[in-house]
């Protein structure tokens, strides 16, 4: 279906139009709608949070509670998730919904009112068209984004990391040709990614960083390479030109006073003209519990269709998991070595012959996956979760049971 055939049915027939998702996509959406005619209700959105308050004067209602507010609608997806809505909308009885990237091709966003830096605008709105596209095309194997774990070492010990830094009694750097290998396999995969995360840790402590953002940018199937540090280490003068490359976004969560180099890196940025975008946090979930809870299949699956990281694929030593979590525990061998957790591409077939093979294996694991073993050991991240209180320093790594490689 082409922008304009969907701006002719969202105009036809007398059902209310909701856009799902209240963020900068959302707010863009709106903007369009408003431009083209198109009366927006309501939006509706998973988050808790994002619900406790209007969006751009509209009310937004919890996606779950939609159903007892209208009976049918036409609900604009603005999530890069689109899989995850399709079939929460489904599960609600909603069948008339609209990719919000069509909706956005030709969109000039510099003219949007949505109040962040116009380079992480354009990454929002490029990351929604391009997985709402790689959705709708599912003979192409296009992953949304993919965490590549380069460091367990960071500068800060946060207590309820997500991503388990705070148990790593000896953090190092990832080896550099497995990490270059690596990325070879998983790109010999697929056919195009949104995004490279790169991650740790905090990204800038490995030196042997440009080594590998280098070979990302200049990998064609790569759209966008995103870096995330926490505010404390700027990177050295020498390095700042590869920082410019187009493809590149630095994400700088803000610490408050842990963060104490953030103003400086800020500084570099807007100097260096480097894409840039400042996340500041309130709130952590609490999610960073690693130990079995012995739950039914039943219940893993509640827990891994509620999880807000699921799709959040890690690339760690060439083993390809569904989340960070399971990336880390498994490192960490805080968790029994399950072979069905991930898929460890340094043992499939990447030759021209058998690559449909691994692709399909691939694809089945990222689109149909029900639940990890590893699940079983975390405690849940639905986004409605338990806050606890961001970045709480720990002086020494927290303890944890260590599993053995026969267990």
């Amino acid at each position: 279906m082409t922008k304009q055939e969907v701006i002719n049915e969202l105009k036809s027939e007398q059902l209310p139009v909701i856009i799902q998702g209240a963020g900068i996509v959302g707010k863009v959406l709106l903007e369009l709608c408003n431009k083209e005619g198109i009366s927006v209700d309501c939006f509706c959105d998973y988050s808790e949070k994002s619900v406790q308050s209007h969006f751009c004067n509209l009310e937004v209602i919890h996606t779950s509670k939609l159903k007892k507010r209208y009976e049918d609608a036409k609900i604009i997806i603005s999530s890069a998730a689109i899989k995850d809505s399709v079939d929460l909308l489904y599960d609600l009885g909603f069948t008339n919904w609209y990719s919000g990237g069509v909706l956005l091709k030709d969109v000039d966003v510099s003219q949007s009112q949505a109040d962040v830096e116009l380079d992480y605008k354009k990454f929002a709105i490029e990351n929604c068209i391009l997985c709402h596209d790689g959705y709708m095309n599912p003979d192409k194997l296009f992953v949304r984004s993919v965490d590549l774990i380069i460091t367990e070492r960071c500068s800060l010990k946060c207590m309820d990391c997500s991503n388990l830094m705070q148990y790593y009694q000896a953090p190092q750097n990832c080896d550099k040709d497995m990490l270059l290998q690596s990325i070879d396999a998983f790109c010999a995969t697929i056919d195009e990614v949104m995004d490279f995360r790169v991650i740790g840790g905090d990204v800038f402590m490995n030196k042997e960083w440009p080594i590998f953002v280098e070979r990302l940018v200049n990998e064609p199937k790569a759209k966008r390479v995103v870096l995330y540090t926490n505010g404390t280490i700027v990177p050295h003068e020498k390095d700042l030109s590869l920082l410019k490359h187009h493809k590149i976004l630095i994400i700088i969560t803000d610490y408050k006073e842990l963060s104490k180099n953030l103003t400086q890196l800020v500084d570099v940025c807007k100097r260096e003209k480097i894409a840039y975008h400042v996340l500041n946090v309130d709130e952590w979930l609490d999610c960073a519990e690693i130990m079995p809870h012995n739950r039914t299949n039943e219940e893993n699956t509640q827990i891994y269709k509620d999880c807000c990281a699921k799709n959040m694929v890690t690339l760690s030593d060439g083993k390809l998991f569904r989340c960070p979590y399971a990336a880390n525990a498994n490192r960490l061998s805080a968790i029994p070595d399950c072979k069905t957790d991930y898929v460890d591409l340094f043992q499939e077939s990447l030759d021209c012959t058998s690559i449909s093979a691994t692709k399909a294996k691939v694809r089945d694991y990222i689109w149909h996956k029900g639940f990890l073993k590893a699940c079983d050991f975390c405690s849940g991240r639905p986004l409605s979760g338990n806050e606890v209180k961001p970045a709480v320093q720990v002086d020494t790594p927290l303890p944890y049971r260590k599993y053995d490689a026969a267990e």
